[in-house]
């Protein structure tokens, strides 16, 4: 079977060593038809994109992430106009789960719909980023409402499989890191405060401060004790920038998101006449790499801006993983009884058709691996009222303190920033609501310049 996780190993390296047109090439020969490749998947169009906004390509990096949200869109459709058709799915339990269609993580879906706001808001498309908020709302709901029939659906199952494995039973498993306090902490493992901040600023700064409100305070539940959420709210209308300042929101992202492994349990499985038998099974593991630096403050304008983290996709992947745990290992549960079943049958069919059996259940016996990689780990914003025109920013990274000159524009100004442990890419904005991306590598020595990406006209801002 395909080992996605590896593959995306070297692309990781690749985009830290400010090599994004090789990451490209590399992901387009992994994702070329052969025997483990098919055609073009979710993760394809899902990594495709986040390269692509690195390299300067905002246009393509949209056009791919929105292709990559049509089969998220098919999944939204299916569980909408059948949810015991793809609830069946689920249920067919010799399938390996890694051999199924990948469908996304909860919270790569709900991240797509995030990045595909803020492509729209920066490329001038306000009204496409309105819908992209608006669906974004619908999605967090169609989420909720459908794991909570699918643990429904598997609990069923599992009794009429007499299966009375639980959690308790998986001896050896790290169940610490998802118990952790800062997971424990999360309402849920899908939603994204910045998602709805973003939501929040955008409709501040371009004269909705009623709409406004509904963003920062869904942000503000998820992230409670933030005090650049609590400001935003609490300064809604009284932020009026001069006609020669503008309101600036640094998004910074750091890192890259945990990887998802397998690990291999022995799990006391009833088998009828031999009774319980430890049955090795394989369950998701997160492992934590290429974990982000966040600067503590970014000096610009002769201010100093505190930087604060609103999301942290590798604390969400474990309470993802913890919500979803019970439903796992019902699942492995029933899945190693009807092996267990097939297995007997094949003994009685001869020696030969029980080893090919075998084989056949311990190489096919792995936890999905497959994950959105280029995703950041972390992503933290800071926000400030700066002049217009050319200013100076300055931040300290992992590697020594970077500086860099970047133009102010009218209204507002959104500033990404990606920090990956190797290169930093800063979004460089021409004029109001539009933007072009400039590359910056930070080498261990000391971060410096590499070279300016030619600037690419967008479309003017509304």
């Amino acid at each position: 079977m395909r080992q996605y996780d590896s593959e995306l190993r070297e692309t990781v390296q690749l985009v830290q060593g400010g090599s994004v047109k090789k990451a490209i090439d590399l992901l387009e020969k992994n994702n070329e038809p052969g025997v483990l490749v098919k055609d073009k998947d979710l993760l394809y169009y899902l990594e495709k994109g986040e390269l692509l906004a690195l390299d300067s390509s905002y246009p393509a990096s949209k056009d791919s992430w929105l292709k990559a949200d049509e089969f998220i869109r098919e999944w939204e459709d299916a569980i909408k106009s059948d949810p015991n058709k793809v609830l069946g799915d689920i249920g067919s339990y010799l399938i390996n789960d890694k051999t199924r269609r990948y469908d996304g993580q909860d919270y790569e879906k709900v991240m797509l719909s995030t990045k595909l706001m803020l492509s729209h808001i920066m490329q001038g498309s306000y009204d496409l980023a309105r819908i992209e908020m608006k669906k974004t709302v619908e999605r967090e709901k169609l989420i909720e409402s459908f794991r909570e029939k699918e643990y429904d659906k598997l609990q069923e199952d599992a009794k009429q499989q007499e299966v009375g494995i639980t959690i308790k039973d998986m001896k050896g498993y790290p169940m610490a890191e998802l118990d952790a306090p800062e997971v424990t902490g999360l309402k849920n493992g899908y939603q994204n405060a910045l998602s709805h901040y973003l939501a929040g600023y955008f409709f501040e700064v371009t004269g909705e401060p009623s709409m406004a409100e509904p963003g920062y305070r869904n942000a503000l539940q998820l992230v409670p004790n933030s005090r650049i959420v609590q400001a935003g709210l609490r300064d809604i209308g009284r932020r009026k920038p001069g006609p020669k300042e503008s309101d600036v929101l640094f998004i910074i992202e750091s890192g890259f998101a945990p990887a998802w492994k397998s690990i291999s349990l022995p799990i006391p499985i009833p088998t009828g006449k031999k009774g319980l038998i430890a049955t090795p099974l394989s369950f998701p593991l997160i492992k934590s790499e290429n974990k982000g630096f966040v600067p503590t403050m970014i000096n610009a304008g002769k201010r100093q801006i505190p930087v604060e983290t609103l999301t942290n996709l590798d604390v969400m992947a474990r309470r993802q993983l913890k919500d979803q745990m019970p439903g796992i290992v019902l699942r492995m549960a029933i899945r190693a009884v009807l092996k267990s079943v097939a297995q007997e049958q094949a003994n009685k069919a001869g020696a030969v058709a029980g080893l090919l059996t075998t084989a056949v259940s311990v190489v096919s016996e792995q936890a999905d691996d497959r994950s959105w990689r280029m995703l950041p780990e972390r992503i933290s914003i800071a926000r400030a009222t700066l002049p217009v025109g050319t200013q100076s920013i300055e931040f300290q990274a992992e590697s020594g303190v970077f500086r860099k000159d970047i133009d102010i524009g009218n209204r507002f100004t959104i500033i990404p920033i990606r920090l990956t442990g190797g290169t930093i890419y800063i979004g460089q904005p021409n004029t109001p609501g539009t933007i072009a991306i400039v590359e910056e590598a930070a080498p261990a020595a000391k971060a410096t310049a590499k070279r300016p990406a030619s600037r690419r006209p967008t479309k003017k801002a509304e």
